[in-house]
């Protein structure tokens, strides 16, 4: 089983930071430009992390309950739109329906969360996937998300902790990077990957660079693979900033 083509697709300013509302240019030339690269990307979908969810869905406390016995991953029906993919580990999402803006509601969970979790994000038409805190996990659940939905191609589009997750679990396969023309200078605002372990920095091979409206620059630079989770995924492994680029 193959994962899909991972692209991490994200503006920032000079300086590396993410949050544009701090920033003194127009929201809505970023926004247009931002959209506009990622359509030229042609991808399938797109993942993001709870936090950056919480922009679109409710969320509250972890339900409680007896945990999920059944843990196999559970179908939505996907529609015509694309794929919204969250990592929400703890199952604190509560979306209403399964559609996020006209695409389909993925809710990646792991296997401590509850029956009752599973049965209301599924009961209003979301899929739901499961996946531990292995690397290889990671890599297992993106490719049984591609297996069951037909897809090849995603963005991920932040926050900082999701995309440092990914980053260090071995699947990012290229950076799509737009910089916004403005330095922060701030200390402490969320960077584009945000990773809490000690792994080594990854190595880019630049693939082109374009000028852009109202002095954006666009990179786009492929992601050297280590083999740490190369796109080809064993099948013998276990069965077991739209606002996104605010956060």
């Amino acid at each position: 089983m193959s994962r899909p083509y991972i692209i991490c697709h994200m503006v920032m300013s000079l300086d590396g930071r993410l949050l544009p509302e701090r920033w003194p240019v127009s929201s809505e030339s970023l926004m247009e430009i931002y959209e506009s690269v990622a359509a030229r990307l042609g991808a399938d979908g797109w993942i993001i992390g709870r936090n950056t969810m919480q922009h679109f869905l409710k969320s509250g406390a972890p339900r409680s309950g007896r945990r999920v016995q059944g843990r196999y991953d559970r179908l939505g029906e996907k529609g015509d739109g694309q794929l919204a993919i969250c990592f929400d580990r703890e199952g604190r999402l509560r979306p209403e329906t399964g559609d996020v803006d006209g695409d389909h509601l993925v809710v990646v969970v792991s296997e401590a969360v509850t029956e009752a979790c599973v049965e209301e994000l599924n009961g209003v038409g979301a899929s739901v996937f499961f996946c531990d805190d292995s690397h290889d996990a990671i890599a297992d659940v993106l490719a049984r998300i591609a297996a069951a939905f037909g897809i090849r191609r995603l963005l991920l589009e932040g926050g900082g902790i999701i995309n440092g997750g990914l980053l260090s679990a071995g699947v990012i396969d290229e950076a799509s990077t737009i910089i916004s023309p403005v330095i922060d200078g701030k200390s402490g605002i969320p960077s584009i990957y945000d990773r809490h372990d000690d792994a080594s920095a990854k190595r880019l091979d630049l693939i082109s660079t374009e000028s852009l409206a109202d002095g954006y620059v666009w990179l786009r630079h492929q992601v050297r693979s280590d083999g740490a989770a190369a796109r080809n995924v064993s099948e013998t492994s276990s069965d077991r900033q739209r606002s996104r680029v605010l956060v």
